[in-house]
């Protein structure tokens, strides 16, 4: 199982026209909708999945003439209704409307046509099924593209006042795995810091790859330790003066601060970080 799950929804909406012609046209870059999530790949294994749930197209054609709909009747059978509808395809001008997928920058491929006429009024058709899928959904890799094109049967391609206004909707998942850290920490670098006890004095400065800090007390006067410049006698870490007092830490990675008690004194230890 994995340590994060993210999901989301998102749409999608593209209008084809006359002035695209026949070139095949991306409507959908399943990738751009991870690119949000690349900077994490340092730190976690990323399961991505993309899932088109609707594709619909409003379609108006009116350079096409006008092609009447099939006379059905509940008495036709499957093969009746079929030949009456391919009747009306046979008889008047139709464009094809094409999908294509191809992988990131690779070659575009031909998914399926969708044969479409002018049907005297503004006509909406869903895609996914059958065009792009015979499931409810089509699931696509996180590199897929979807592509369209205009193809030319015999009566031309999209003309004046024609249109195709395409819209969809998706979902996505991000399953994040984190990563096995293997920390290795460099050399431990020793200092020295003289504390006064007038004011408040940063002996270290934050330090976000901090894996080990040692500090003690070396001096003669007790001393006060705390995360800001806040720090006062009597309250904070305390450190005995004369090596009575140490601190040991792995996890304090900000900016530390003391002041001494009644009289300056000194802190010295050893820093080590993660390299």
């Amino acid at each position: 199982m994995s340590d994060n799950s993210l999901s989301g929804t998102r749409t999608f909406r593209r209008s084809i026209t006359s002035a695209d012609g026949a070139n095949i046209i991306e409507i959908l870059n399943c990738s751009e909708t991870f690119a949000g999530y690349a900077a994490l790949e340092s730190s976690y294994y990323i399961e991505k999945s993309f899932y088109l749930e609707t594709l619909s197209g409003a379609i108006y054609l009116p350079s096409l003439i006008q092609a009447p709909f099939p006379e059905l009747y509940p008495e036709m059978n499957s093969a009746e209704k079929i030949a009456e509808m391919l009747k009306i395809e046979k008889d008047y001008p139709f464009i094809g409307l094409r999908f294509h997928a191809r992988k990131g920058t690779g070659a575009w491929a031909t998914l399926s046509t969708a044969r479409l006429q002018n049907k005297g009024r503004e006509t909406t058709i869903p895609f996914v099924i059958p065009y792009l899928t015979i499931n409810q959904l089509k699931l696509l890799s996180p590199d897929d593209r979807l592509g369209i094109s205009i193809i030319n049967y015999g009566s031309g391609v999209l003309g004046a006042g024609d249109y195709i206004n395409l819209e969809g909707d998706f979902r996505f998942n991000v399953d994040l795995i984190a990563k096995p850290v293997n920390k290795i920490v460099g050399t431990a670098i020793p200092y020295g810091i003289n504390i006064p006890s007038t004011a408040p004095s940063r002996f270290r400065l934050a330090n976000a790859n901090r894996a080990i800090f040692y500090a003690t007390n070396t001096g003669n006067a007790d001393i006060w330790i705390a995360g800001n410049s806040s720090v006062a006698v009597g309250s904070g870490i305390y450190l005995a003066a004369n090596g009575g007092g140490n601190l040991t830490e792995e996890t304090l990675t900000g900016e530390l601060w003391a002041i001494a008690e009644g009289s300056p004194s000194r802190i010295s230890g050893i820093e080590a970080s993660y390299v």
